[in-house]
């Protein structure tokens, strides 16, 4: 069961893996995201396998120990504020079945790194977009210390490197630069510059840009 599905990239992978016997339930708040995912498990003759259904996370409507298996990815990163993270594990691991698999990935946006010639200004932005343009930026580091609250089993650790060598695809464009110049964070010189140096090093190809994706797996005891 994914929590958080989008547009349904997760939700029709695992429904590839789990065949005709199996079923694959993903759940997001935003209706034009589920509309999305059950296009998606259509075009991939899924929908008989994957289903969408619209749910809040701290309230999931399905009955104690109904699934094998839960996952969740770039969730707990965006969850608001008035939402505990505590509270939607605990959640996730009520529909969770004895011995089932929970599987968790989000970001640690602390990790974000830009190569570019001025790094006071970098550390300043990217600490910005850690604190302010995510409502918990630092959610992958803290996903250690949750598994550990809920006594799991078997909790096992990756960090995986996310690289970006492409401007346009990276999150460091218009939206960053808008922010942090209404929030005060840098001046419209300091950003012009950040636009003009990233755009050259992205034509020639010397763009980089990269952040760590931490994902945690454990058993349900």
């Amino acid at each position: 069961m994914p929590f958080g599905c989008g547009p349904g990239i997760d939700t029709v992978a695992l429904g590839r893996l789990v065949g005709t016997t199996g079923c694959v339930v993903g759940i997001d708040i935003d209706s034009e995201m589920l509309e999305q995912a059950d296009v998606a498990a259509a075009d991939a003759k899924l929908d008989g396998v994957v289903k969408h259904q619209q749910a809040d996370v701290t309230a999931l409507p399905f009955a104690d120990e109904w699934f094998d298996a839960c996952h969740a990815e770039r969730l707990f990163q965006v969850l608001p504020a008035s939402y505990s993270a505590n509270t939607v594990l605990t959640e996730m691991l009520r529909v969770l079945r004895r011995g089932g698999r929970l599987v968790v990935a989000d970001t640690d946006w602390a990790t974000a790194s830009v190569d570019y010639s001025d790094a006071l200004l970098e550390r300043r932005l990217m600490s910005f977009f850690a604190t302010q343009l995510r409502p918990n930026g630092y959610a992958g580091r803290q996903l250690y210390s949750l598994f550990q609250q809920q006594r799991l089993e078997d909790i096992q650790v990756e960090v995986f490197p996310l690289v970006q060598s492409d401007f346009k695809q990276s999150p460091l464009g218009g939206w960053l630069t808008g922010e942090a110049l209404a929030a005060g964070i840098a001046t419209q010189s300091e950003l012009d510059g950040w636009t003009a140096e990233l755009a050259a090093r992205d034509a020639i190809g010397q763009f980089y840009w990269s952040v760590n994706m931490v994902v945690i797996a454990a058993l349900k005891g």
